[in-house]
């Protein structure tokens, strides 16, 4: 497991910054520009995640959760938790932020379904042992300081024999290795070779607050990596520093990844951890419209940024 290494306030502890990152807003709301929580919002992201995110529906076994209590950690908008809640599940979903459940708690009032949404941390969830038939999390538990402590809680909660599938990033991909650690680590240095001689004066500028950048997509994402730099030094070049802040902004306070390796010596606790990976979304950009799915399937099989792993207890 990689230790974090994110320099954070005196003040604030890591939960606590992580908190503050994902609260500005429920995960994935910078996709849409509508009126957030409108029904037309909803929909519209809905369209936008199982557009991009295809193999969603592909690889959670939502139709097989009717009837059986769902946890889901990390609800963000909660297009995945009314998946469930159309299935007939007897749904649960839980996040660290305010504003997740609260958008979550919108769109199933949008559609009409029903369902729980409490305030939670992943590391020591309020729900008795053995609650759920089924838990779901997919990009979340990776972004939580102590991911050890939250993925017990996974096989705490769950009844004897049931299933979990989780979502984590993989190392072992595209993303990381030529995107992350090659495109975008050249780029913040270079931009720190800029401004060789004016370090000093630069960090006397630095201002503590945030500014909210999701993703990687804005020009302002580059300054945000050099101001990290400016706090952190030539440390946060390396791999394991670097990776917190290049997943989903350079705001990000904690981002691990995982190899199918080690998942399984993580979750040695279950009877049965399979893993499958998913994710290379060229047909999301223009220059990869015309490309056929049939081979973007075929590069997220293999190259994919996102680790699923299917577990049962």
């Amino acid at each position: 497991m990689n230790s974090l290494s994110y320099s954070s306030p005196s003040h604030e502890t890591p939960a606590e910054k992580v908190h503050e990152f994902w609260n500005t807003e429920a995960c994935g709301t910078h996709y849409v520009n509508v009126e957030r929580g409108t029904a037309e919002f909803f929909e519209r992201y809905r369209a936008f995640r199982y557009s991009t995110e295809w193999h969603i529906p592909l690889l959670v076994p939502f139709e097989e959760t009717r009837g059986k209590r769902v946890l889901e950690i990390g609800c963000g908008n909660g297009a995945d938790g009314a998946m469930f809640a159309k299935h007939g599940a007897d749904y649960t979903g839980v996040d660290l932020t305010e504003a997740a459940v609260d958008a979550t708690r919108r769109h199933f009032n949008v559609l009409g379904l029903r369902g729980r949404f409490q305030i939670e941390n992943a590391e020591r969830l309020s729900f008795p042992d053995g609650s759920f038939d089924f838990v779901y999390s997919h990009g979340v538990l990776h972004h939580t300081p102590n991911v050890a402590a939250a993925f017990e809680e996974v096989y705490r909660v769950l009844k004897p024999g049931g299933k979990a599938v989780l979502m984590l990033y993989h190392k072992h991909s595209f993303n990381y290795y030529v995107r992350i650690m090659g495109y975008m680590r050249a780029h913040v240095l270079l931009r720190i070779l800029s401004r060789v001689g004016r370090f000093s004066r630069d960090r006397a500028r630095l201002s503590d607050e945030l500014k909210g950048v999701r993703g990687n997509q804005e020009s302002s994402v580059w300054q945000l990596h050099y101001n990290n730099f400016l706090r952190i030094g030539w440390s946060y070049l390396r791999s394991h520093s670097f990776v917190h802040h290049a997943t989903d902004g350079p705001e990000c306070p904690i981002a691990f990844v995982y190899t199918r390796q080690s998942v399984k010596q993580a979750f040695a606790n279950f009877t049965s951890v399979t893993t499958r990976v998913a994710h290379f979304p060229l047909r999301k950009y223009s220059f990869g419209k015309w490309i056929p799915l049939s081979i973007e399937k075929q590069l997220s099989s293999r190259l994919g940024w996102y680790l699923f792993v299917y577990l049962t207890k």
